[in-house]
């Protein structure tokens, strides 16, 4: 793996930490699954799939080692790799990012509950049916915030890597 491929990893990833961490503050709205969905749509999947990665440990440095910070593990990669596999409907159908973007935002806190099951089925079903208010506003905010900035931020994103090819 070069240098520069593991600056830009890097890169990546301080920004998913950053857009994190500045949204993680206002009730309902996330904007890490809009950052994987531009970046998976410019950059490369493998790229943008161990950005998600690195995220993700450095996510669990700064909250703690708990089974909701390792589900992260597996959720964000996860969306950058089906995110990565979808670039090119997505560049074309710019739509239906703003459909994904606001779908994975839904899953995520449905998906961090599962790993609640190997504690107790009734305690995951309660996470589960309590938080689905919760994720669907987050869903429908994600979408908005895809609806709105998707196309300026892949646009300028694109023209960041031509110039610095």
């Amino acid at each position: 793996m070069s240098t520069r491929r593991i600056a830009r990893i890097a890169v990546m990833a301080a920004v998913m930490v950053t857009v994190f961490h500045l949204f993680s503050q206002i009730l309902y709205l996330e904007a890490i699954t809009l950052t994987i969905a531009v970046l998976s749509a410019v950059v490369q999947r493998r790229d943008v799939v161990m950005a998600a990665v690195v995220f993700a440990l450095v996510n669990m440095m700064i909250q703690g080692i708990s089974l909701w910070t390792m589900a992260y593990l597996l959720v964000y990669p996860g969306y950058a790799m089906l995110l990565g596999w979808m670039k090119p409907v997505l560049l074309r159908h710019r739509w239906l990012a703003v459909v994904m973007v606001g779908l994975c935002s839904f899953a995520t806190g449905q998906l961090l509950d599962l790993p609640f099951i190997l504690l107790d089925a009734r305690v995951t079903m309660i996470y589960v049916l309590m938080g689905l208010k919760t994720s669907l506003l987050q869903g429908m905010l994600s979408a908005l915030e895809a609806l709105f900035l998707f196309d300026p931020l892949v646009d300028r994103l694109q023209r960041i890597e031509r110039n610095y090819r």
